[in-house]
């Protein structure tokens, strides 16, 4: 029997996309590509040893469940990864074969506040340059391609101007031109956090080694690392030991380092050792580059006249844009509305018209999310446990999270929790969110509610 391998392949991929977020369809699905089809068995192949190692453990069951219900009845499935056209099979978690921090130390990836690592489509190649970023995009080219050009990387700008972008394009790069190199990506407030845990647990030597043995370290948001002295000691001799390695070392702020207070003298001076690249707000002409970039990205025509007015009014920074592009492309195809001038405007008209959204605020989310679950506020702050309580506790800590900029130990003081419970709750809706349609709707429902103030 013969079988059409892009029509399946595209009824797989619109099943999949149908369960997961656009997000994490695109991160994870999108190059899940079918190349071997018979009535025994299906094979697939993806890009990368990483996301194929995924794909068999975390997502190998959704997806043996949507070939089923595309082709009718369960077959056998198999992915392999593209890079080195050997088979993958799907482990369990605690299997020898799947790679672990210890034995396959290639690369290293810190996990971000939606729970997603490096992202693949951040490349150079779809970085728009423009006259606020020429020079760091420029610095991080040359780091790329030569990574001891410059050594330290400090690159500083407002938040969503496209910093962390630019530090993914240089990993990304990095990875397609050399050797099998050992990246290790972290937040500030990620570092700090596992350094208070290895300090709790005594393990400290094994929490150096993972950061001094880097061959390309990238920290995001470096600027929380300001009054928190033991922090910065630690960071100073890590800094240090990989510095008079050769490694690489990029750090990303919203401030250059001699407005990072209060910040030791010492650190200061190391990160402005390299050099330093500032990103200022895009341009008009950026501005409409972008624009046009995104809505070609999404397979949408902006009108000129809309264009015009979007260029104009869309002046924050390159984040609000691409979700204001995000918000018509949704419009026009959830409701079937053609993208017009006016409905441009309507789009974005809270922010046109400079209306901010009021501050949300804990106390708004603990009330929104008790009267959805039919909970007092005391219970979800309590310690009771049952199963609806808990799940009250669990939404109320991650919308938290997602809503306000509490860290993530100010936050457990609200629930009267450690950090860690803090990080499972986020985790355990994060994950329900990814695999249920359900869950990612209820969250947008509260959202709105929290932010219809």
């Amino acid at each position: 029997m013969e079988f059409d391998l892009d029509s399946v392949q595209k009824m797989i991929h619109d099943n999949l996309r149908g369960r997961f977020s656009p997000t994490v369809f695109q991160l994870w699905f999108s190059e899940l590509n079918l190349i071997e089809m018979s009535e025994e068995h299906m094979e697939f192949c993806t890009n990368g040893d990483f996301k194929c190692n995924t794909l068999n453990t975390r997502y190998f069951d959704v997806i043996k469940e949507a070939v089923a219900e595309v082709v009718g009845f369960e077959i056998p499935i198999h992915i392999i990864s593209s890079t080195v056209q050997e088979r993958c099979v799907p482990t369990g978690p605690d299997d020898p074969r799947l790679p672990t921090p210890e034995d396959d130390r290639s690369m290293e990836i810190g996990m971000k506040i939606e729970g997603q690592s490096i992202v693949e489509e951040y490349t150079f190649e779809n970085f728009i340059v423009g006259e606020s970023n020429k020079f760091a995009h420029a610095a991080c080219v040359a780091v790329a391609n030569k990574h001891d050009t410059y050594n330290p990387l400090f690159i500083y700008g407002p938040s969503g101007i496209g910093k962390t972008h630019l530090l993914f394009a240089i990993t990304n790069e990095m990875k397609r031109r050399g050797p099998a190199m050992r990246f290790v990506y972290k937040k500030c407030e990620e570092f700090t956090n596992e350094m208070v845990s290895a300090l709790k647990n005594g393990t400290m030597d094994k929490f150096r080694d993972r950061y001094r043995t880097a061959e390309v370290l990238l920290i995001d948001d470096i600027q929380f690392i300001a009054g928190k002295t033991s922090i910065q000691e630690e960071f100073f001799y890590t800094f240090n030991a990989l510095y008079e390695n050769n490694k690489q070392i990029i750090l990303t702020s919203d401030r250059p380092p001699k407005e990072i207070n209060p910040l030791e003298e010492r650190l200061c001076t190391r990160f402005e050792w390299g050099i330093i690249a500032d990103i200022q707000p895009p341009s008009e002409e950026l501005r409409l580059a972008i624009i046009r970039h995104k809505a070609e990205s999404l397979g949408i025509v902006i009108p000129e006249d809309a264009l015009s007015f979007l260029t104009n009014s869309l002046q924050k920074n390159i984040r609000q844009i691409e979700g204001a592009i995000k918000k018509i492309h949704a419009i026009s195809s959830l409701a079937s509305v053609p993208i017009t001038l006016d409905m441009c405007r309507r789009a974005v008209a809270d922010i046109v018209n400079g209306v901010e959204p009021s501050p949300v605020t804990v106390e708004r989310i603990f009330k929104v999310v008790a009267e959805n679950y039919g909970v007092a506020v005391d219970d979800i702050k309590g310690q009771k446990r049952n199963a609806n309580i808990a799940m009250a506790r669990h939404m109320c800590i991650y919308l938290v999270r997602q809503n306000t900029n509490l860290s993530l130990e100010d936050i457990g003081k609200r629930f009267d929790r450690d950090h860690s419970t803090v990080i499972s709750s986020i985790r355990r809706i994060e994950e329900d969110k990814e695999k249920s349609p359900a869950t990612a709707a209820l969250i947008d429902e509260l959202t709105g509610k929290i932010k219809s103030v």
